[in-house]
């Protein structure tokens, strides 16, 4: 169920008139969704991508425009691995006030997450690579490196909030490293030690793993 291609045109028709300068971002509680079909909304959504709903902000002229279209037009997000915007409204075709269209984070809405740079660029995955392996070096206190490696960075998601990291417990948002550093050993083999860092969305180390 995705947004006809000609509304998309209309609304980057939109877009492209008024200018990015001019777009609203306004948070989800202020859009004036009536509580009844929000409800229902979430309901028939969730029979699709199972998920809680969460907070979200939103470009007022998105609103506007989907609303001229459909008046009683109503928008929830859902969290999950890809959190995704739903827009509800009674459908012609099936006569159901349902999902019409889902669709992922992108430049017309985000969900609220807390203060920080994350790692939305690359840039920003070097830096949290890059301090996670500080910590980790530092934490090893080991002699004879010969080099390290990053295997992931990522934003901690619905299904791995919660889960403990050196004792701290990783929360939705966070950012997560791992890598492996290698050092010189009496053989033929360099010796492995592979580390894991839990950062705040600041690119602050909360915990880091040794293994």
């Amino acid at each position: 169920m995705k947004r006809s291609w000609l509304w998309s045109l209309a609304f980057l028709g939109a877009v492209m008139i008024f200018g990015p300068a001019q777009a609203e971002m306004v948070p989800s509680s202020s859009i004036s969704n009536d509580p009844a079909k929000e409800k229902l909304c979430a309901s028939r959504a969730q029979s699709t991508i199972p998920g809680k709903t969460m907070p979200f902000e939103i470009d007022s002229r998105y609103v506007a425009t989907a609303r001229s279209q459909h008046p009683d037009a109503t928008f929830i997000a859902i969290d999950g691995l890809s959190p995704q915007l739903v827009e509800c409204y009674l459908r012609e075709g099936t006569g159901r006030y349902e999902p019409a269209s889902f669709s992922p984070e992108q430049g017309f809405w985000h969900t609220v997450k807390p203060a920080g740079v994350g790692i939305d660029s690359p840039r920003a995955r070097s830096t949290a690579a890059k301090t996670c392996l500080e910590a980790a070096l530092s934490r090893s206190g080991q002699s004879g490196l010969d080099h390290s490696v990053n295997t992931a960075v990522f934003e901690v998601d619905i299904n791995r909030a919660g889960t403990i990291i050196a004792g701290t417990k990783a929360k939705r948002y966070d950012v997560a490293v791992e890598g492996t550093s290698f050092y010189k050993s009496e053989g033929p083999d360099l010796r492995a030690v592979r580390f894991m860092c839990l950062l705040t969305r600041a690119l602050q180390v909360k915990a880091v793993q040794l293994k």
